[in-house]
């Protein structure tokens, strides 16, 4: 049921982008509330709130978003909360950047690295990654210090796996294996010593 929601609330916002022909920017602006939803989970809790008003709610989306985003996007965002529905927004959020990726021929991508990456440094990850998967691909980052070295880049189900952690795992398993290759007995010893 809620998927259901979601996915309405979504596709309507996706047709009036494609009305308004500006989905690009629909795009950049949904991609913002989805950062800021999150990167602070109480925003989810302050709109889900019901002993909060809708002016309050209202206001504050206003304020937090009304030089940032598009006059529709920021008015879809308050129709969400005059028609409780704010519980919805990050599914609502993940379902139009989904569908508008579709649209625009991009796939969306992890990278998961053990430090900070510079901008430069993911684009041209990004155009790597793009080239091999013929098509366009965006990415985000997430830190994962497990990884010791290196980048692991996740599309849907393809993994694209350049770390240290990997290549150590690989090295292990390879010894592993050669270790016990010439440690077991050959079918010819079995036979000698019975």
């Amino acid at each position: 049921m809620d998927a259901n929601v979601a996915e309405r609330y979504a596709e309507s916002l996706y047709q009036l982008a494609l009305e308004d022909h500006a989905l690009e920017d629909y795009l950049a602006d949904m991609k913002l509330v989805d950062t800021v939803l999150e990167s602070n989970p109480e925003f989810e809790t302050f709109f889900s709130h019901v002993l909060v008003d809708d002016e309050a709610k209202c206001a504050l989306l206003d304020k937090g978003f009304g030089t940032s985003v598009n006059h529709y996007v920021l008015n879809f965002l308050k129709l969400l909360v005059k028609k409780r529905r704010t519980r919805y927004i990050a599914p609502i959020t993940k379902s139009f950047i989904k569908m508008s990726n579709k649209h625009l021929g991009i796939e969306e991508g992890v990278i998961f690295t053990p430090f900070a990456l510079s901008d430069e440094q993911v684009k041209t990850i990004e155009e790597a990654i793009s080239q091999k998967e013929n098509k366009t691909i965006t990415l985000r980052t997430v830190e994962d210090k497990t990884l010791i070295g290196g980048v692991k880049v996740q599309i849907e189900n393809r993994v694209y796996d350049g770390s240290l952690k990997n290549k150590v795992s690989k090295l292990k398993t390879e010894l592993l294996r050669n270790c016990l290759l010439y440690t077991s007995p050959s079918p010819r010893d079995k036979r000698q010593s019975r």
